[in-house]
């Protein structure tokens, strides 16, 4: 079972894995090689710190923080074979630089979700994106995490994973960015021959700078056959496969509208059973003039089912307040 159902019932460099570029040299740290063990599916999630990605720093109430993950891939040091999957999340995670967690309810980073499917898949390469906001003025600490769980992990079989040195966590101060988070609420399913249209912020860029870069990125699952956290799965297929992209509408304050949306590129995504889930991000940059005099935006997130089964578009906080599906937007 994967990461994110057990915690509902508990409780690409580029556009495709959704790296961004920034012109400023970040602030960042970076691991030496990390070995960790696969847990078994029935256990406890328990996050486990990569070391070395930890980044502490004082920030005012309100302040802003772009945090992305950069040279972050994850592979077995044992052979796998077809159906050895495992399960993989990857976590921006903050906290007060004393260890203490935020209040109950608080956002405290965002998550990378999906199954490593061998044999013919050797590694996973997250991309996490999240935009921190200063809950008070302190110090503070962020940092990637992993958990990794499988069904094999029995009767003394053992699996570890390995990331390689050099994983980072880069930190960017953005004080003209926003963030928002899909709430609980929002959660759905989006049936086959569907597209759904959700994440939607209306963002209004800053006065200085140009260029607009706007984040929407989604966790998603196959709604499988008796699915325990979607439903519509019938044994007629074995994946869902989705068609992900931002819409950026011009509009003003008052909802008028300059022009059509611009749609930003598409990505596909093809989420066998094996893989179970998969973390869809997508960015698009665009230019002020391309506002036709708009003072803002409107972003959505549009998640179309090609075929296959219903997919299910996860929302709200996982426990220790990671964001599901979020978005974030700035102007440099």
């Amino acid at each position: 079972m994967n990461w994110v159902a057990r915690r509902s019932m508990k409780v690409a460099v580029g556009i495709a894995t959704g790296v961004i570029i920034l012109s400023a040299a970040p602030s960042s740290a970076a691991s030496g090689i990390f070995d960790f063990p696969v847990d078994p599916a029935s256990a406890p999630d328990v996050y486990r710190d990569i070391p070395g990605t930890d980044i502490t720093f004082d920030a005012a109430a309100g302040e802003k923080s772009y945090l992305w993950s950069r040279n972050l891939t994850t592979s077995s040091l044992n052979a796998l074979s077809a159906g050895d999957n495992i399960g993989l999340t990857f976590a921006i995670r903050c906290r007060y630089a004393d260890g203490s967690r935020f209040t109950e309810g608080t956002e405290a980073g965002a998550y990378w979700a999906a199954n490593l499917v061998p044999p013919s898949e050797k590694t996973l390469t997250p991309g996490l994106r999240w935009l921190f906001t200063a809950p008070d003025t302190g110090r503070y600490t962020c940092r990637l995490s992993v958990v990794a769980y499988s069904s094999i992990i029995k009767d003394g079989h053992e699996v570890t994973m390995r990331i390689p040195s050099g994983a980072e966590l880069a930190r960017l101060s953005t004080p003209t960015a926003a963030r928002w988070t899909l709430p609980a609420q929002s959660s759905v399913s989006v049936p086959r021959g569907s597209t759904a249209t959700t994440l939607g912020y209306s963002y209004t860029p800053a006065a200085a700078g140009e260029q607009i870069t706007v984040v929407q990125d989604a966790n998603l699952t196959t709604c499988i056959l008796n699915s325990r956290i979607c439903s519509g799965g019938t044994a007629a297929y074995k994946y869902t496969q989705a068609e992900t992209w931002i819409e950026a509408q011009p509009q003003m304050p008052d909802g008028a509208t300059c022009g059509g949306p611009i749609k930003g590129p598409s990505a596909q995504w093809n989420i066998t059973d094996a893989r179970h889930h998969q973390a869809a991000t997508n960015t698009l940059k665009l230019t002020k003039s391309q506002l036709g005099g708009c003072t803002q935006i409107r972003t959505t997130l549009k998640v179309k089912n090609t075929e296959g089964n219903p997919v299910k578009i996860h929302a709200g906080l996982a426990s220790e307040g990671v964001a599901a599906t979020h978005g974030l937007a700035y102007t440099n």
